[in-house]
């Protein structure tokens, strides 16, 4: 099962990018340092959000995982996102850190709060990027701030009525284990409080600068200096918020489409569609790059725990 899993994976990974193999093989041999400086900060922006997500889980109840057990299950589960489904990184993050002793009620409840918080910065982003081009006129920054001083105010009624609302999306979903997990977790009332989600969403927004400074970098393999941090930034982040409409795995077509469309107020349209397939293969080189060196580490403990006893 591990096998045809990994072999699924492979094969989703491996097709969503529009390139032959000799073309991928041409680009990786001529890109310079900064693409693979952008690798390493991008693999760097996944880690902080494998933490992120640790943390909130630790937030219920006391201590779930540990950091370097946290980031070894975020990260094995993180490819099972290129299976379509939309949902079974999800479920390997849930089965490995299940194994780790993680409470089940508690990781449902984690995810869920990732998720908005995931949403809610990088609609931050996103707001900040359409402002900046006109696309969308100021009142609509003064109805978001309106919102979320309303959120602010009654966190505790909308953040429970947010909750039930997912678990009852979740009930519906067509694997029936999936469906009784909601039904047996979905009525456990463990809730963030205010200051722990407003916290965890500064973290976001930090780690989604480190994420823009890493496409940033990737942007400038390209030579467009006339692409700013922030403009970076708020590209990738829009991008990714609206490529969660694709029913492709990953964010497939929507997400190129958008950034193409962002890119292309700075650069051709022709380059803009490069940057957005390249973008493809240098998220999965740091999705790699951070799987390597948490399960070199894990392996070196092994190792170490082995030779100790």
């Amino acid at each position: 099962m591990k096998l045809a899993a990994g072999a699924a994976i492979l094969y989703f990974a491996w097709t969503s990018i529009s390139l032959k193999p000799n073309q991928i093989v041409h680009y990786l041999l001529g890109a310079g340092g900064l693409f693979y400086g952008s690798i390493a900060l991008f693999a760097l922006f996944l880690m902080l959000q494998a933490a992120i997500w640790v943390s909130i889980l630790n937030s219920f109840a006391g201590k779930q995982l540990t950091l370097r057990a946290g980031l070894l299950v975020y990260i094995n589960s993180q490819f099972a996102k290129y299976i379509p489904g939309g949902i079974w990184n999800y479920a390997g993050r849930v089965m490995l850190a299940s194994r780790e002793g993680a409470r089940m009620e508690a990781q449902l409840s984690a995810i869920v709060y990732e998720n908005i918080l995931l949403v809610a910065a990088a609609a931050v982003y996103a707001l900040a990027l359409t402002m900046y081009l006109s696309i969308l006129p100021m009142y609509v920054l003064y109805l978001f701030g309106g919102l979320l001083l309303a959120f602010f105010l009654g966190y505790k009624q909308l953040s429970k009525w947010m909750r039930e609302s997912l678990f009852l999306v979740i009930r519906k979903f067509p694997l029936r284990r999936v469906r009784e997990l909601a039904d047996k977790y979905g009525e456990v009332t463990l809730q963030l409080g205010r200051g722990a989600f407003f916290l965890h969403l500064l973290y976001f927004l930090a780690s989604h600068m480190v994420m823009g400074a890493a496409f940033w970098l990737l942007i400038q393999s390209f030579d467009l200096p006339q692409v700013n941090l922030w403009y970076a930034a708020g590209t990738f982040a829009s991008s990714w918020m609206l490529g969660l409409m694709s029913p492709l795995p990953g964010g497939i077509g929507v997400r190129e489409g958008f950034l193409v469309y962002f890119l292309s107020f700075h650069a051709p349209a022709s380059v803009a569609a490069q940057i957005s397939i390249i973008a493809r293969i240098w998220n999965l080189l740091a999705e790699a790059l951070f799987f390597l060196i948490m399960n070199a580490l894990h392996y070196l403990a092994k190792r170490v725990n082995r030779h100790v006893s």
